[in-house]
């Protein structure tokens, strides 16, 4: 991830979006071919690369639906224990 992340984000400071675009499509998809069940990407700037319809971007999950996900299992196993 060394040699497509950081320098996407380091492109994507340098407003080279194309750049890291590409870069950011290798890393999805190195991360899939290694079977990676979940991709949290956690920066709005990265998801914002990718059109919404691209299928390595619907393989992403987006931090705010993980965290509210993970909310609603927290409360429903804290009211099953009381």
């Amino acid at each position: 991830m060394e040699h497509t992340v950081i320098p996407a984000i380091a492109s994507l400071n340098r407003k080279d979006n194309e750049g890291a675009r590409n870069l950011l499509r290798i890393a999805l998809q190195v991360l899939i071919v290694r079977a990676v069940n979940v991709i949290i990407l956690a920066s709005d700037d990265m998801s914002n690369l990718l059109p919404r319809d691209d299928p390595l971007l619907k393989r992403c999950v987006n931090p705010m639906d993980a965290l509210a996900r993970s909310t609603i299992q927290w409360a429903k196993s804290m009211h099953q224990n009381l």
